[in-house]
């Protein structure tokens, strides 16, 4: 299963049409100037590999999960679901989930939220139908993913999400925030993050 192959296609493609009066011209088959610098090869790889049930892959992301981009991370969490380990599911899909909004956050580009979203639901609707029935588990979990996700290193180039928006197709430079504000978009986003779970637990429960 290429899920998320198919989705930076998809994606990368879309980025690229536009309606006008003006003759079609034919649009870049690559991305451009620093984005064509940035490669996923790697990250389709090892996504490609833990959705076909390659253990050793499988053992190699647990062993050092901060060293991999989110889509690794969501297809992780797709394949310990599948094997029916429900709750470390639930964490690395939920991690994945931060770190990859996190990485949205630091990007200028304002197509890569939605294209981060769409990744996101790519992986997640079985994941995200069982922690909603089972809340008391998943109000644990998501304390052990904020509390992780700050103590945890980040060893990956957070630009990889630049090659899912627009941009990658249309600007020569990746729009992205310089690395001194990164550490202070990656709390911003932890703690939004908490206050949405919370309020979605005030609306499901009444208590956050």
């Amino acid at each position: 299963m290429r899920c998320f192959t198919f989705l930076l296609c998809t994606l990368l493609l879309a980025g690229c049409v536009t309606v006008s009066d003006q003759p079609e011209k034919k649009p870049p088959s690559r991305p451009l100037g620093e984005h064509a610098q940035l490669s996923l090869i790697s990250t389709q790889d090892k996504v490609d590999q833990l959705l076909n049930g390659n253990n050793q892959t499988l053992e190699a992301v647990l062993a050092d999960p901060g060293a991999y981009a989110p889509p690794v991370l969501f297809a992780l969490a797709e394949t310990l679901y599948r094997q029916g380990e429900m709750t470390p599911a639930l964490f690395w899909y939920y991690t994945a989930q931060l770190r990859a909004r996190s990485d949205a956050n630091k990007s200028l580009d304002p197509t890569v939220a939605a294209a981060v979203t769409t990744l996101g639901n790519q992986f997640g609707p079985n994941i995200v139908r069982y922690g909603l029935g089972h809340l008391d588990e998943l109000k644990v979990i998501m304390g052990h993913v904020l509390e992780w996700d700050a103590k945890s290193r980040r060893l990956y180039n957070p630009r990889w999400v630049a090659l899912l928006g627009k941009n990658a197709y249309q600007s020569e430079t990746i729009a992205f925030l310089p690395p001194e504000k990164w550490a202070e978009v990656d709390n911003n986003t932890r703690d939004g993050f908490r206050r949405g779970f919370e309020q979605m637990m005030l609306k499901l429960t009444g208590q956050p």
